[in-house]
């Protein structure tokens, strides 16, 4: 009797022992299992951590109490040749080590109501992309009503990864009180140039029918292909009566190079 007590309990003890070591081999396991999920994780939205480490905060340059007048048609004032000529810049993308020729064309104020945005950090190519990181649809005039606007108009905005489009795209119902053109000239899709990291942040705080305005410049760009072979030369619209490739800009988006945002009365620069 003495003896079976004894391997009873020499035999307990082997069990034990044994379950321990598989627990903590299983823990062990776990661990590597959670930092393989980790690094792949990592991994896969490396963009998004990359820009909201960067672009995270924006911070206040001033207040302005005035009210946004999202009534008011966007406010372009063109320049000379050789203001052109004076204001060109080489532009280092916020990004990556991209640089490329900035000529302004005209100074541009756009208020109005934020209708669409899109800023699409996972897959960002070289050059326009590097640049122009912000694309923002706003509406203003009649169309500025955020209650009128969702009730006829339908919006968004898209970029096709494999081409590089992008677009603004919108439908609205048939018994819209509005023509078509007064509706076409009064829905911008820009592409936006931030000056620095602070505009970008402060862009990146923007939301679905915030009343926003943005200042800065209409651009052109110019910068080489990926073989830097061929100089491309990208160039906005000046009007807001665009509305195809037709167009001086090959399309209806404005290139905007941003030096100031102001969402409500709060101002960045």
């Amino acid at each position: 009797m003495l003896m079976e007590e004894v391997f009873d309990f020499i035999s307990t003890a082997k069990i034990d022992a044994k379950l321990h070591q598989d627990i903590l081999a299983h823990e062990d396991k776990m661990r590597k299992f959670y930092i393989v999920i980790f690094v792949v994780l990592i991994f896969i939205f490396r963009g998004w951590i990359g820009y909201w480490l960067k672009f995270g905060v924006a911070v206040p340059s001033g207040y302005d109490i005035r009210p946004i007048n999202v009534q008011a048609e966007p406010m372009q004032v063109s320049y000379t040749e050789d203001e052109q000529n004076k204001k060109t810049f080489k532009y280092h993308s916020l990004i990556n080590n991209n640089e490329m020729e900035i000529i302004p064309q005209a100074h541009y104020v756009l208020s109005g109501r934020v209708v669409a945005f899109n800023h699409d950090f996972l897959f960002v190519s070289k050059f326009f992309d590097s640049a122009a990181l912000y694309d923002l649809g706003v509406s203003w005039g009649k169309l500025s009503d955020k209650s009128f606007f969702k009730k006829y108009v339908e919006t968004y905005s898209s970029k096709v990864e494999m081409t590089g489009s992008r677009r603004l795209n919108w439908r609205y119902r048939n018994d819209i009180p509005l023509e078509p053109v007064y509706i076409n000239s009064h829905i911008s899709h820009s592409h936006i140039i931030p000056a620095n990291r602070n505009i970008m942040a402060a862009l990146l705080k923007l939301k679905l029918w915030d009343i926003v305005q943005v200042e800065g410049d209409l651009v052109d760009m110019g910068y080489y292909d990926v073989k830097n072979a061929r100089k491309i030369d990208y160039r906005t619209s000046l009007s807001r009566q665009d509305t195809d490739a037709s167009s001086r800009g090959n399309g209806a988006c404005e290139t905007i190079y941003v030096t100031k945002v102001r969402i409500g009365n709060t101002v960045y620069k």
